[in-house]
């Protein structure tokens, strides 16, 4: 692994968690679900962006297009797959994940330079503001990950879908630990201090509401059935949500902990670093399966026996 900053600047993790929440930025900002951009700064997929010189765009958001930034973009760069080209200048950040980056030697990006994946191809003479941070891998490791899969070939489809689900969980993630932050950090610290006990709450959680589902499944020609299934459908939602927004809180932490810092930004970002880095691991073959596994079970089982981060042990309670 590369990477390039500023010497002794170990504040690079905690701007990088800000970098990775700039995907919410450029599509939940505005009222409507994505900004109220021209076309190329709609998400697209598969074709070219050219931002020509003396054309000016607000972001640009894409995936596995070609984007040239000749002329000027105010805000951010930010792309799954394909190929970036900057040649002009960009007001915030540019984003790379699995994408090939090309910054030109008169391109200027004000802010950091992030390419997680894929390839980066820096000219002499150009401005990076603050961070360059450059985590590379090959196209062929990448490749085999997403071809040989876990269990069948998973290819550009499963791609797609692991993105868009990490796309919707970070705006989850935001939502549930901005809304109720001391509720979450209580619970990632409970994870913290009594693992194994909130990982076979979990278990048992999960088994209890499998059956449930089986049994309104088997009911579902009753009229009973019907309310019953959605019923426990919408609680494992809300469960698996915060729990793993407490889950990521609690490895994002830990890996920040890891890696030296000392003052811990807010616990968004602590949540959204956590998050980020558990998808990416959840995609490692079969070693990512149970590692899935795992947090799942860990994150019902926190949301459960902390009821949802409001007590220290829901059933000790409830015996006394």
């Amino acid at each position: 692994m590369k990477k390039m900053t500023k010497p002794g600047n170990s504040y690079t993790a905690i701007r990088l968690a800000f970098i990775l929440a700039m995907v919410i930025m450029l599509t939940g900002k505005a009222s409507a679900a994505w900004y109220r951009f021209d076309r190329t700064a709609q998400p697209t997929f598969k074709e070219e962006i050219i931002i020509s010189s003396g054309e000016t765009q607000k972001n640009v958001l894409a995936f596995g297009s070609r984007v040239v930034v000749e002329g000027r973009v105010e805000e951010s760069v930010v792309a799954f797959g394909g190929e970036i080209t900057v040649s002009g200048e960009v007001g915030q950040s540019v984003v790379g994940f699995g994408s090939r980056v090309i910054i030109k030697s008169t391109a200027a990006i004000k802010e950091d330079l992030v390419v997680m994946g894929g390839t980066l191809e820096k000219e002499p003479g150009c401005t990076i503001g603050k961070d360059t941070v450059y985590i590379p891998t090959s196209g062929k490791f990448i490749s085999e990950i997403f071809r040989k899969g876990i269990f069948f070939p998973l290819g550009a489809f499963f791609l797609a879908l692991k993105l868009i689900s990490l796309f919707f969980g970070i705006l989850l993630t935001i939502f549930v630990a901005g809304i109720f932050p001391r509720q979450v950090y209580f619970a990632a610290e409970k994870i913290r201090t009594d693992f194994w006990p909130v990982l076979g709450t979990g278990f048992l959680a999960m088994i209890i509401y499998a059956s449930l589902i089986i049994l309104s499944s088997l009911l579902i020609f009753l009229i009973i059935g019907i309310p019953l299934l959605f019923m426990f459908l919408f609680a494992g939602i809300i469960l698996k949500v915060f729990g793993g927004t407490a889950f990521s809180c609690f490895f994002g932490e830990s890996f920040l902990k890891a890696l030296g810092v000392k003052k811990m930004p807010h616990i968004i970002w602590i949540a959204v670093t956590g998050l980020v880095i558990v998808t990416f691991l959840g995609l490692i073959p079969v070693i990512g399966l149970i590692f899935s596994l795992v947090v799942s079970l860990t994150g019902w089982g926190v949301a459960i026996r902390t009821r949802f981060g409001t007590l220290d042990n829901w059933f000790a309670r409830n015996q006394g």
